[in-house]
């Protein structure tokens, strides 16, 4: 019982979230779920910056759970910086593929991803009778949903860059227009010129759709016109960053935050407030179902690069390895969200569990007995009144 003290201690941020689950018996009993295969695939949508298809993000925890449980994961091919809308339509290439195995599948997003994944659900949801027919499906449908850190509410990152970029915008011009009169047209002209060629290319383009989505008018949009299930839980993932659990590459990121929103409680990327199952700007009666299903989370002690391993392996520092800032455990981000839905029946087993099913059988029997019981006292109250 002092290791499950320790445990809470460590990964849980909330004193109040903390006493609660010291108090809750069932965490005492530490109880797992009968050995088996599950009946499940996850789909995987992860950040703003990824390499899609041969990302490396949680590799470790989704190999594990393989070996486990036979669970399969497939990796969307989304890209760095894009829009909803182009990584929605690779999710759902992703989705497809899922279908294929014959399992309900559930979607994994982190970051920007859990925007890229909703926005893909939502499509599906308003598309043509076959893309509904793949979400409500009972036997491959979508059964639940996992959000890792997650910025379909937007950062605070957003609203200030732009701000900064406007005011950048303003000291460029004036100070170029005095300097304007020292060079010749031809210099200046070729200037415009390779600027405007920058502007007008696909990159660039590209790079500000994926940014659009960090706007309060980007996300406004998404949330004014998304659909989503009413049926399927959320689980969430968020955290908050201490001295102990701060990258030294995220320190500079993570002041300018607490600076920006006057607030210390974010993962050095989204706020605690914004990092939920469901839209917190935007009222509407997708935003009422989406809040129905939001299972919550407990606030975690970690950083919004947890899920990343080889991935940084070139920008850790000497102390972040004696700190061992990014060799938290992995499978925290999978497996809790996973076991917890098949405990309460949304993921089944494969062939079913023997165990559950003869708790099933047992109570099934009470039940029986129980209606009996109750069937033959109503008989002999009536036959006493008839007397």
């Amino acid at each position: 019982q002092e290791l499950v003290d320790g445990i809470i201690n460590c990964v849980f941020f909330d004193e109040n979230e903390r006493k609660i689950l010291r108090e809750d018996p069932l965490v005492r009993l530490l109880i797992s779920n009968p050995a088996g295969k599950y009946n499940f695939t996850i789909v995987t949508a992860m950040g703003v910056i990824t390499e899609g298809k041969r990302g490396l993000e949680l590799a470790s925890a989704f190999d594990r759970l393989k070996q486990e449980r036979s669970v399969e994961t497939i990796r969307s091919d989304t890209g760095t910086a894009r829009s909803f809308e182009f990584n929605a339509s690779k999710i759902e290439e992703a989705i497809n593929a899922a279908v294929l195995l014959e399992k309900p599948f559930g979607y994994l997003g982190y970051s920007q991803g859990c925007a890229n994944a909703l926005t893909s659900e939502s499509l599906l949801l308003s598309g043509s009778p076959l893309q509904q027919a793949i979400l409500t499906s009972p036997k491959v449908g979508l059964v639940c949903r996992q959000l890792l850190f997650s910025a379909a509410n937007g950062s605070m990152h957003g609203p200030a860059s732009n701000t900064k970029v406007h005011r950048l915008i303003v000291m460029c011009e004036e100070a170029f227009k005095y300097q304007q009169g020292y060079f010749s047209r031809a210099f200046i002209s070729s200037i415009l010129q390779v600027l405007n060629e920058i502007m007008d290319s696909a990159s660039f383009h590209k790079f500000i759709g994926g940014a659009h989505s960090f706007l309060p008018e980007g996300c406004r949009a998404f949330w004014r016109e998304a659909q989503h299930l009413p049926h399927v839980p959320t689980t969430v993932l968020r955290a908050v960053m201490e001295d102990h659990t701060t990258p030294e590459c995220l320190e500079m990121v993570s002041n300018l935050l607490t600076k920006q929103s006057g607030s210390a409680l974010h993962d050095s990327q989204v706020h605690v407030f914004d990092a939920v199952g469901h839209p917190v700007y935007t009222q509407n009666r997708n935003s009422k179902i989406l809040n129905a299903c939001d299972m919550g989370g407990a606030i975690q002690r970690t950083h919004h690069w947890s899920p990343l391993d080889k991935e940084v392996e070139f920008m850790r520092t000497k102390r972040d390895i004696d700190q061992a800032i990014f060799e938290c455990a992995k499978d925290r981000h999978v497996f809790p969200w996973v076991d917890v839905n098949v405990r309460f029946g949304f993921i089944k087993y494969v062939g079913g569990c023997r165990k559950f099913s003869a708790v099933k059988s047992a109570l099934a029997a009470d039940q029986t007995n129980l209606s009996n019981m109750t069937v033959d006292k109503i008989k002999n109250s009536a036959a006493s009144k008839a007397e």
